[in-house]
């Protein structure tokens, strides 16, 4: 694993200018640089480069980040990858170490988190769209003002897990709507 410390020096000394250039022909465009985005067919440039920030974007296909992102995207590497790439363009020398049992059991607690959250969102994402109470959620979030807002982040809803002793295991009938009012 990189050291910590050569990790930051790497993110500190990339510069996106430098970075993107190597693939890109970029032009000045006031204080930013644009160019044609190598992530999609462009034909006009969509593709902004901003050195005050280190960060480039896409804003066809939105594709963007730091200087390591790029590299991640544009050459398929992973990301200690990318820091190598980066560290052997810029001349860095890279402090690498083995892991403790401490660090492999929190790497692997991570891992783990992340399947778990992408697991959790599959989930309650399928709950929204295919549940009778996340239908009944979706239809009203449809007919509010916010819906905008809201269906933007339709993959972070989810309506109650079904079981008998969930109240809202089913669809409100009408007699309960009546009794409610």
């Amino acid at each position: 694993m990189i050291d910590r410390l050569t990790v930051d020096r790497i993110l500190d000394t990339a510069n996106i200018v430098d970075v993107v250039s190597d693939f890109v022909t970029l032009k000045r465009s006031g204080a930013n640089l644009k160019g044609l985005c190598p992530f999609h067919d462009d034909r006009t440039p969509s593709f902004m480069v901003s050195p005050a920030k280190n960060i480039c974007k896409c804003f066809a296909c939105g594709v963007g980040g730091r200087p390591v992102d790029f590299i991640m995207k544009h050459e398929q590497l992973s990301y200690y990858d990318a820091l190598r790439y980066l560290a052997k363009k810029y001349g860095i020398e890279i402090q690498e170490r083995e892991l403790t049992d401490e660090e492999k059991q929190s790497q692997t607690d991570r891992d783990s988190m992340f399947i778990l959250n992408d697991w959790a969102k599959d989930w309650f994402q399928n709950q929204l769209n295919n549940s009778p109470m996340g239908r009944a959620v979706g239809w009203h979030i449809s007919t509010t003002e916010a819906s905008a807002t809201i269906s933007s982040h339709a993959s972070n809803w989810d309506s109650a897990p079904t079981s008998p002793t969930n109240p809202w295991h089913r669809t409100p009938s009408r007699q309960d709507i009546r009794k409610s009012t």
